[in-house]
């Protein structure tokens, strides 16, 4: 990852402040140190980087000229890239904490006295059925939330898992209809 300086996540704040500045015509160290929120190495290295020039003893630059500045970098392939690089980094982030959210769903073991004896024992926010007809079934699960949702498959899972011969015999084709 290519490195940018730190202000170039504040620089249209930055822009903004020095276009409002107008009753300055020159900036010194402490402006730029207050503008660009940095310390005051970091605000000389600035003035040096953006053509500031000696004047009555100190180092300054004239506002104007660091606005043109300013709206270059703006408008530069740089800025562009620094951008990409955030929405990429964004994105990355987006997608670690819904994995992250994912995997901290925990299934309950469920204890022998909960343990279903049959699958027609879960909960009416389950059903399934098959069609004859056309040979196709149909799943459902009517839930409040994502975790409802989650602890109902859950229980699904746990009760078609233990009677096995039940579920497939539910869900598969009558002997009737050839697939």
């Amino acid at each position: 990852m290519a490195r940018h300086p730190g202000w170039f996540e504040r620089l249209d704040a930055i822009t903004e402040v020095v276009h409002q500045a107008g009753g300055l015509e020159w900036l010194g160290r402490n402006e730029i140190k207050a503008i660009f929120g940095c310390s005051e190495r970091d605000s000389i290295r600035l003035l040096h980087k953006f053509g500031a020039e000696e004047r009555d003893n100190t180092l300054s630059l004239p506002r104007s000229s660091l606005l043109v500045q300013l709206e270059a970098v703006l408008a530069g392939r740089t800025y562009a890239a620094f951008l990409r690089q955030r929405q990429d980094v964004a994105k990355h982030l987006t997608a670690a904490r819904a994995e992250t959210t994912a995997r901290q769903f925990r299934v309950r073991p469920v204890t022998g006295e909960e343990r279903l004896t049959r699958l027609k024992d879960l909960p009416n926010t389950i059903s399934w059925r098959r069609d004859a007809v056309n040979r196709s079934g149909r799943f459902e699960v009517l839930y409040r939330d994502g975790a409802d949702l989650m602890r109902q498959l859950a229980e699904f899972l746990s009760g078609a898992g233990v009677n096995r011969d039940e579920f497939f015999a539910a869900t598969g084709p009558s002997d009737d209809t050839p697939y």
